[in-house]
């Protein structure tokens, strides 16, 4: 629908770093990159989405497109994934939805990819790491 359409146009406007993001996602639709994500990111894109646009249509709308995209793996948390996220936010001092993202990349030997710059300053102490502008 045109409205949404503009409400995510007008959410990009406001990020930093919209294109490199754009691009990113992009390459992994087109299958030059995957991804692999805890199910938080799915969780917080849509929770971000709808308190930003106030649009549950839009939020629910890329929720499913994110979750169609053939080379993005969502990963659930079981006990001993949680375990290992619960000692790298110990370890490093990284909020806990970071932590969990972190131990994906760790336990997937995968460089963790984000435009977070404190993120990937703890990050670096434990997995390799990727800054999206540069990738």
């Amino acid at each position: 629908m045109p409205g949404q359409f503009r409400d995510l146009t007008a959410l990009r406007k406001q990020e930093k770093s919209h294109l490199a993001a754009k691009d990113v996602l992009r390459k992994v639709k087109d299958g030059s990159h995957i991804a692999i994500e805890p199910y938080t990111v799915l969780i917080e894109v849509t929770a971000a989405l709808k308190r930003r646009t106030g649009s549950k249509e839009l939020a629910l709308r890329v929720r499913n497109d994110l979750l169609a995209i053939n080379t993005i793996s969502f990963m659930g948390l079981d006990a001993e994934s949680a375990a290992d996220a619960a000692e790298i936010a110990a370890e490093i001092g990284v909020r806990g939805m970071d932590a969990i993202v972190i131990q994906v990349a760790k336990e997937f030997d995968i460089p963790l990819v984000t435009l977070d710059q404190e993120m990937l300053e703890k990050a670096k102490l434990v997995v390799d790491v990727m800054d999206l502008n540069y990738l």
